[in-house]
């Protein structure tokens, strides 16, 4: 009989002459080599990722959490010397307005390939990687104790935000310095036209109290009652309901949306370790660690939905925003948000 060479040993014959090593996992050994992450979502979502990432491979990291707007700005400023590898998390709008200049490395995951189409970058400069509708946030303790008997319905449309009652109780992000507030920025300039949405901008403006840099500090300030409402996105809002605070959610009708992305910047100082990060972001493992830290709806279709949202197609979004229009319009639009609204309100 003649010997037979098993599969095991053919495998590792063939590593030894590519000079490759893999771990358990089939991801590539990193012993060695860094990666450096800018992340748009919470701090500790993030190094429990990459926690998971290093237990995988070895690779060495570093973090620095900033809001998307601040990321935008430091991946322009860092061009033509990239400190960093990965942008993680942020609004597809973000990722395009980078990729628009040039400044993302296109690479497809194989483990996206179960990502429907419509989620990802054509070209591939970027992987959206969760779902989140903007949401109106309401601390119930503040609303039962101050508003529940002077005849006001709780706000559950952007126009009812406008309800003088509100006045200076009102939380939400900067579209400056936030993707969040972007998203809200954008999605309500396509929904109702330009003069419309500043018009609408302006009155809400003397309803707010704090513009703040983050979308998650809408949900936290609103969670303490420092703030009666936030606008931000749900999830954010559906967390603090995890963590015990009592707060109450409603999607208004036609509100904007984000597909959260991952991405590569483009000549980065660790490509090898960006496309192995890129590769465990988009895989089921990573997806269900990242849903169950964050109460996101994934893009993986195999990813449990949380239990206290709904699937997209069941909530009611605006389903024509659009991401690329939104990327292509963006400092245009924020030079609206500085002249109509920072400017006439100093």
């Amino acid at each position: 009989m003649k010997p037979r060479v098993s599969v095991v040993l053919l495998l590792g014959l063939t590593l030894l002459i590519f000079g490759l090593s893999v771990t358990g996992d089939g991801y590539p050994d990193l012993t060695g080599e860094s990666l450096v992450v800018y992340i748009v979502f919470h701090e500790e979502e993030g190094r429990r990722l990459l926690d998971l990432f290093h237990e995988k491979t070895n690779v060495n990291y570093t973090y620095l959490r900033m809001p998307s707007g601040e990321v935008v700005t430091r991946v322009i400023k860092e061009a033509s010397h990239p400190r960093a590898d990965i942008i993680l998390g942020g609004p597809a709008d973000a990722h395009q307005f980078l990729a628009n200049r040039g400044l993302l490395e296109k690479y497809a995951p194989p483990a996206a390939a179960v990502i429907p189409e419509k989620f990802k970058s054509p070209d591939r400069c970027w992987t959206g990687i969760y779902l989140g509708p903007i949401a109106i946030a309401i601390n119930e303790n503040r609303w039962k104790k101050e508003f529940s008997g002077k005849g006001i319905k709780k706000p559950d449309n952007f126009k009812a935000l406008l309800n003088p009652a509100f006045k200076n109780e009102i939380i939400m992000p900067d579209p400056k310095t936030s993707g969040t507030a972007y998203t809200l920025l954008a999605s309500l300039i396509q929904l109702w036209g330009e003069e419309e949405a500043c018009t609408y901008f302006e009155k809400l403006n003397h309803n707010v109290g704090q513009y703040v840099k983050s979308g998650f500090t809408v949900a936290q300030k609103t969670a303490t009652g420092e703030y009666l409402i936030g606008l931000n996105f749900i999830h954010d809002q559906l967390l603090m309901k995890k963590f015990g605070f009592n707060l109450s959610s409603v999607v208004p009708e036609g509100a904007g949306w984000e597909i959260g992305c991952v991405s590569m910047i483009k000549n980065g100082p660790n490509s090898k370790a960006a496309r192995a990060f890129l590769d465990f972001m988009t895989d089921k493992e990573a997806g269900r660690l990242h849903t169950n830290l964050t109460e996101r709806i994934s893009t993986r279709y195999d990813v449990p939905i949380p239990l206290a949202t709904r699937p997209l197609a069941e909530i009611p979004i605006n389903m024509d925003y659009d991401f690329y229009l939104a990327a292509k319009l963006k400092t245009e639009y924020l030079k609206v948000w500085e002249e109509r609204i920072v400017r006439r309100n100093r």
